[in-house]
């Protein structure tokens, strides 16, 4: 009994070191425990924490991603746009030039048109001097020759030469047919003279039709009525010829004089 109760010290021992190392396991454990618990507690905080930073993050990233692209793509625009500005200011200038070179050139044609309307104005014959010149051509056409043409009108005058000289020839007035006795010849056969009426019983006074023929026109003369007037020049000298009806029925005369008109 007392060898068991000297025994009882290491037993009592041998059960507290026991029971220490058990507490001492359990309080190791339950301190691991609560480690743990901390380590996850401020594991999920900071998850919870930098969540919401890396959805920002992640949103950040791709907004700026946007907007490189999209400065990227405007830059490209920008510089498209630049070289198509570059391009129609190119075709500006020319049409400038272009429009400057056709604008001199319609000055330089329209100057050409002046200067020829000029030159038609001052070489083209108008009025009486145009008259003039179809006469000399038709009687160029029927041979009459230049060197006689230059003569007359050298030998033209203003003044009116005058010579008391009658001529005077009577003639039948036309009712159908022609006669013999139906044209009055005067100057040479130079100016020929013929009237004519519908019918023998009209009234030559108002419906005879005189013809004056001249050997230098290639148009006649027709004068309606009785008498009838009419200036004849030839180089510078001026006859008048008077057309009327004789005192024997169905017949006229023609006379022709010189200055007969003042």
């Amino acid at each position: 009994m007392l060898a068991a109760c000297v025994a009882c010290p290491q037993r009592i021992a041998v059960l507290l070191g026991v029971s220490l190392n058990a507490s001492r396991k359990d309080s190791m454990a339950y301190g691991s425990r609560i480690r743990r618990e901390r380590s996850l507690r401020r594991r999920r905080v900071l998850w919870r924490s930098a969540f919401p930073l890396l959805i920002a993050l992640g949103l950040f990233g791709l907004g700026y991603s946007a907007y490189q692209s999209g400065t990227m793509l405007a830059q490209a625009r920008v510089s498209q746009l630049t070289r198509r500005i570059d391009d129609l200011s190119g075709q500006l200038a020319k049409s400038h030039s272009d429009n400057e070179l056709l604008q001199s050139s319609l000055t330089g044609a329209e100057h050409a048109i002046q200067d020829a309307k000029s030159r038609y104005e001052a070489d083209v014959p108008k009025g009486e001097l145009a008259d003039l010149v179809r006469i000399a051509r038709d009687r160029l056409a029927q041979g009459v020759p230049t060197s006689r043409l230059a003569e007359v009108l050298r030998d033209a005058s203003g003044k009116r030469a005058c010579e008391t000289r009658v001529i005077r020839k009577r003639f039948e007035i036309q009712t159908g047919k022609r006669t013999a006795d139906d044209t009055a010849a005067l100057l040479d056969g130079l100016v020929q003279v013929t009237a004519a009426t519908a019918n023998a019983a009209a009234d030559p006074a108002r419906s005879a039709v005189v013809t004056l023929d001249q050997a230098w026109s290639s148009e006649p003369v027709k004068l309606t009525g009785l008498p009838a007037h009419q200036d004849i020049i030839i180089n510078n000298l001026t006859l008048h010829l008077v057309v009327e009806a004789s005192p024997l029925s169905g017949y006229a005369v023609a006379t022709l004089s010189t200055c007969g008109k003042s």
